[in-house]
């Protein structure tokens, strides 16, 4: 591979593509410098070049880079910045084998060059944008363009729309068997349109890989995926590019539940709440904006994990404080479980979740304080009727008779009783 495929040890995915491994280009070029390795981006020169245009080119170009730092390539290029003298030369070299030269002349504008091949204006039309709007998305991701959140999404989208256009086009297939013909190379007369249009979907897509280990980008960038995998072409294509993330964060799910269930079965209530607050709980939210790319029923297995987690621990803490009275605090932390349990919770633990979060609510929030004895629920004495009763006591046994009424009715009902 060449020393400019991908800085940093970067990620690469994999490329599969029907043919054989001579169509290793697809391999070389994926990844976020996917169009600045592109050979006629780098050396300018037009998608039909061949032969003595491509040398004499060539020598031009070396005689200007011995005085020079870097050249800026295409001239009507959306990439920004120039290139230096070692990839002008390995883009000069990828020319002398017709298969790899194909993939980068796919994945390049044509502008008004005259193929020969009979295709609709707007097939080359659609090409070009798909180019360019695929280009400046990444330049903006690289900060090469200055390119405010939305005007990225923009740029994404558009690729989207015009690659998957371009792919699903008869048209597209036939321009590609033509180009075959044209170049007239039995290294490439093994194979057919078909091996260069299979690659074509992966390659395209194969950025977001890279990009999705960039910190802070990846619940904007999932986003962005979930509008790609709509368009058939790349449908099957953006879930495993998240896979490695959504895979880490359930693990961490799972690891943070039982740990949790490990310290509320020790009675350290404490430690078990803040593990389902600061670890399960953020990780599970944070699967949020991948859930495009997660089969339905793994999320719902881990929502009914987390879910049943949360009751058992509100349960656990109502027992708990039924012999323990339990301070304001105390009180909302109980409820909080069991309302995080009933949101979470898929449709088939929502009932029993529902009926728990009932009677914490219930013996929780009422006046501030808990309203369920252990063992038979007490109502508590309404104003109007406590006024009513300590006046009668008054007029019938005097002022010393009312205010004895008054402390009897307090404690008969329970305000006195430290409930």
């Amino acid at each position: 591979m060449h020393e400019d495929m991908a800085s940093g040890g970067a990620r690469q995915p994999d490329v599969a593509v029907r043919g054989t491994s001579d169509l290793s280009r697809f391999a070389d070029l994926a990844g976020v410098r996917l169009y600045r390795r592109n050979i006629f981006a780098v050396t300018g020169l037009p998608a039909d070049a061949q032969g003595r245009a491509v040398r004499s080119h060539r020598q031009r170009l070396e005689a200007r880079l011995a005085v020079e730092e870097t050249w800026p390539g295409d001239a009507d290029s959306p990439l920004v910045g120039g290139h230096r003298k070692d990839e002008v030369r390995i883009a000069f070299e990828e020319f002398q084998d017709p298969r790899r030269r194909l993939v980068d002349e796919l994945l390049w504008r044509w502008g008004d060059t005259d193929f020969g091949c009979g295709c609709p204006a707007a097939v080359h039309e659609g090409h070009d944008e798909a180019v360019r709007f695929h280009a400046l998305a990444l330049e903006a991701e690289a900060g090469r363009v200055e390119a405010a959140t939305d005007e990225r999404d923009r740029l994404w989208s558009g690729a989207a729309v015009h690659w998957s256009e371009l792919l699903e086009r008869p048209e597209f297939r036939r321009h590609i068997a033509h180009r075959i013909r044209a170049l007239d190379d039995p290294r490439l007369t093994e194979h057919s349109a078909y091996d260069f249009l299979d690659g074509l979907p992966r390659l395209i897509a194969s950025p977001f890989t890279e990009l999705a280990d960039r910190p802070g980008v990846g619940p904007r960038l999932a986003r962005v995926c979930a509008g790609w995998a709509e368009h058939a072409p790349f449908s099957e294509l953006l879930p495993e590019v998240f896979e490695e993330r959504v895979e880490a964060a359930i693990e961490k799910i799972h690891e943070g539940r039982l740990s949790a269930r490990d310290k509320m079965n020790a009675q350290m209530y404490g430690d078990a709440v803040d593990i389902m607050r600061e670890k399960v709980l953020p990780e599970f939210e944070g699967l949020e904006p991948f859930r495009a790319f997660i089969p339905e029923w793994r999320y719902e297995e881990t929502a009914h994990a987390v879910a049943v987690a949360l009751n058992n621990l509100a349960v656990a803490l109502l027992e708990y404080h039924r012999l323990k009275p339990p301070s304001a605090e105390q009180r909302k932390t109980v409820v909080e479980l069991a309302e995080k349990a009933y949101e979470i919770a898929p449709e088939r633990d929502v009932a029993g979740i529902k009926a728990n979060w009932d009677v914490i609510y219930e013996q929780f929030t009422r006046s501030g304080r808990r309203a369920v004895a252990k063992s038979s629920p007490r109502k508590k004495l309404g104003l109007g009727v406590y006024a009513f009763l300590v006046v009668m006591a008054g007029l019938i046994w005097g002022p010393a008779g009312a205010i004895v009424a008054a402390l009897g009715l307090l404690v008969a009902f329970g305000y006195l009783s430290g409930m």
